[in-house]
C-alpha cells in the first residue's frame, strides 16, 4: 500500500494546506514540487520541502528555503512560584536595545543572519524587568516575541473543522458566518451515516454539503440543489477529497427542478468533424447526468433535508419536503434568528412536522492551565441559528365505501 492509504496525516503533493503563522495569521496553498510558498515577512521556503512531513507540526524555516521540526515552550514550563508583578512598573526604558538596534536586528532576521531565537534572547537579556517577572509572565513575553520574530508555521489539513474555523475567523461571510459547533450540530441533527441520502440546499459555498460528504466516509450521496447552471461550492475545492467521495455529489440547479427531459436525439451530419463529435458526446453526456439526477430527487425518501439558504426558509422548505422521507430531520441553518421566526411558526403549526426548535449554539474558549484555568476575554458574537423538525410520514386515508 502506499503511504497515503497508510498515514492520511501524510502532506502530499498537490494538496491543499492551511499555513498558520505564529502571528495567527492563516493563508490556503497547494502545495507543489516546484512552487516556493511565500509567508511575507515569515520568509519562504520550497514546498517540496514540506511534502512527505506531517500535519499539526510546527516547522521553522531556515536560510535557503529549507525547513526543520521545531518546538515552541508553551505555558506548560512555567512553574508555579511565589514571585508576582506588583513590583513591577510599565516603562520602555527598561528595555536598553535602542529602536534603532532592534530595527537593525529585523533586518538581519530577514536575511537570514540571525535567527529569531538570537533576538528573543537579545531582547530579554537585556530587559531590566524581565528578571522580576514571574515564571508565567516571563513565558508570555517570550510567546509574543516569538509571534512576531518567529519564522516558524504550521501545517493544518484542509478539513472540515479547519476549513470552518478558517473561512469564520478570515471570511465569515463566505460560509454565512456558521461556527464549527454549530456546523457540527447541523450535522448531529440530521442524522448523517454512511450510506445515507441527503438533499441540500447550500448558499454558504459548499460548507456545509463538504461537511456531510466528509461524515459519510464509507459511501452514500448528497444532493445539492443550487442558483444558476453550475454550482458554486467554492469551499469543496479545498477539501482534498478522492475522486470517489467528490462523484457522490449530485448537483441540480433550481431552475430544473421541475424539468421534463425528452430523449436525446440529436443526430450529427455526415462527415462531422472530431469537435462536432466531441460537443454531440458532451451534450449526451449533460443529458444522461440531468436525467439520472431528476430521477434520483423524484424517487424521494431522502434520509435527511438540510438547508443554508439566502431564500425563504419557508418557500424552498416547501419545494423540497416532498422528497423527503417519513420519520426524517429537517434542518435549517440561518445567521439570522428574524429569518427563521415565520418558518419557525408555520412548521410548529403544520400536522407534518413534530418535535419543532428553534437553537442558538454559544461557545466559549478556555485557557486550561494548572491554576490558571479561566474563560478567554474575547469571544465570537454568534454563530448562528438551527431550525429542525422531525418530518412525519403522510398517512393514506382509508378509502369510503359507498352504501
Amino acid at each position: 500500500m502506499i503511504a497515503s492509504q497508510l498515514d492520511p496525516t501524510v502532506i502530499k503533493s498537490g494538496d491543499n494546506v492551511i499555513i498558520r503563522m505564529p502571528s495567527t495569521n492563516a493563508k490556503i496553498v497547494t502545495l507543489s514540487p516546484t512552487k516556493s510558498v511565500s509567508l511575507g515577512k515569515f520568509g519562504s521556503f520550497n514546498a517540496s520541502e514540506l511534502i512527505g512531513k506531517t500535519f499539526g507540526h510546527t516547522y521553522e524555516i531556515e536560510k535557503g528555503g529549507s525547513i526543520v521540526p521545531h518546538t515552541i515552550a508553551g505555558f506548560d514550563s512555567a512553574d508555579i512560584t511565589e514571585a508576582n508583578n506588583k513590583e513591577i512598573v510599565d516603562n520602555p526604558k527598561s528595555q536598553k536595545l535602542t529602536f534603532q538596534e532592534i530595527e537593525q536586528l529585523k533586518t538581519m532576521s530577514l536575511s537570514g543572519d540571525v535567527s529569531a531565537q538570537e533576538i528573543i534572547a537579545s531582547l530579554t537579556e537585556n530587559n531590566e524587568s524581565f528578571d522580576k517577572k514571574t515564571e508565567f509572565s516571563k513565558s508570555k513575553y517570550i510567546l509574543r516575541k516569538q509571534r512576531k520574530f518567529m519564522k516558524s508555521f504550521v501545517p493544518l489539513e484542509t478539513s472540515v473543522y479547519n476549513l470552518c474555523n478558517y473561512f469564520f475567523e478570515f471570511n465569515p461571510g463566505k460560509i454565512r458566518g456558521i461556527r464549527t459547533d454549530t456546523l457540527s450540530q447541523v450535522l448531529s441533527l440530521a442524522n448523517v451515516y454512511s450510506n445515507a441520502r441527503i438533499l441540500a440546499v447550500d448558499d454558504g459555498q459548499g460548507i456545509i454539503i463538504g461537511a456531510l460528504l466528509s461524515r459519510m466516509a464509507a459511501g452514500g450521496q448528497v444532493l445539492g440543489v443550487h442558483d444558476g447552471d453550475v454550482s458554486n461550492y467554492d469551499v469543496i475545492r479545498y477539501m482534498n477529497f478522492t475522486p470517489d467521495t467528490r462523484d457522490r455529489l449530485l448537483t441540480l440547479p433550481w431552475s430544473k427542478l421541475y424539468h421534463n427531459v425528452e430523449p436525446f436525439t440529436e443526430q450529427l451530419a455526415e462527415g462531422a468533424s472530431a469537435d462536432d463529435k466531441s460537443g454531440r458526446e458532451r451534450r449526451l453526456r449533460g443529458h444522461s447526468k440531468l436525467s439520472d439526477t431528476l430521477d434520483n430527487i423524484r424517487r424521494g425518501e431522502f434520509d435527511a433535508l438540510v438547508i443554508s439558504t439566502n431564500y425563504n426558509p419557508k418557500s424552498v422548505i416547501e419545494r423540497l419536503v416532498p422528497y423527503l422521507g417519513g420519520s426524517r430531520m429537517l434542518v435549517v441553518y440561518d445567521q439570522s434568528k428574524d429569518a427563521l421566526l415565520e418558518t419557525f411558526a408555520w412548521l410548529r403549526q403544520s400536522p407534518d412536522f413534530l418535535n419543532v426548535q428553534l437553537t442558538e449554539s454559544w461557545l466559549r474558549e478556555y485557557q486550561v492551565l494548572p491554576s490558571r484555568t479561566h474563560p478567554m476575554m474575547n469571544t465570537s458574537g454568534g454563530g448562528g441559528f438551527i431550525l429542525s423538525a422531525i418530518h412525519l410520514a403522510p398517512v393514506d386515508k382509508p378509502a369510503t365505501s359507498s352504501s
